[in-house]
């Protein structure tokens, strides 16, 4: 729950910072199209998904038995991203629609996929909001963001906050599959997945 209230405090942050923009209100709003490369760092709580990535997957019993448990779990993000905007009626918000790839786990030498499909809206200040369905190695969620779109002629520097809830998994999630695993996993293997909170920026290209 502290962790919750913690971004609900950062979400708060930057809505009054995007408020406070001097940016000129037509510049953001215009964005046609975007698409480029995201970095991020993701927290994520105890779960199947902090369980991989701190190798208990690949743990025998008596291994487990020694096993000190699970430390604070981060990883690093790296992806790309694609949107689109809609329902612009020259108004000060429009409509978002975006795409979001993302591979985590490769600086632990892991390949965890995931992809998510939000629906938004971005004021004219550059403050935006979006949420939708995320697939991930942990099972489908839900995700929800916010952020900041910086624009610097063509180029789009969106940072954003994004948190993905909770949740008790499938009892045979892909987080136990895509990387080496063995019958005792399947035994001490959470069935919660870990909250996910991840702060990512993008290098975006607008086109019309």
């Amino acid at each position: 729950m502290k962790y919750i209230k913690r971004a609900l405090i950062l979400f708060g942050a930057v809505a009054v910072v995007t408020m406070g923009s001097a940016q000129s209100p037509a510049t953001i709003g215009e964005v046609g199209k975007l698409t480029g490369p995201r970095f991020g760092l993701t927290y994520i709580g105890d779960g199947s998904t902090s369980q991989v990535l701190n190798r208990v997957n690949e743990m025998d019993s008596t291994e487990y038995a020694n096993y000190a448990g699970l430390p604070l779990t981060w990883t690093t993000q790296y992806g790309w991203q694609w949107e689109t905007r809609f329902a612009d009626t020259g108004g000060p918000v429009v409509g978002l629609v975006e795409w979001v790839v993302f591979v985590a786990g490769m600086e632990k030498g892991m390949f965890l996929p995931s992809f998510s499909s939000l629906v938004g809206v971005r004021g004219e200040g550059g403050f935006e909001f979006a949420t939708g369905p995320n697939l991930s190695a942990s099972g489908l969620g839900f995700v929800f963001a916010a952020g900041y779109n910086v624009k610097k002629g063509d180029l789009n520097i969106p940072i954003n906050i994004s948190i993905v809830p909770n949740k008790q998994g499938p009892k045979d999630s892909a987080a136990g599959d895509i990387l080496n695993s063995n019958e005792y996993f399947d035994v001490i293997k959470m069935r919660d997945t870990g909250m996910r909170v991840t702060v990512s920026v993008g290098f975006n290209l607008s086109g019309k």
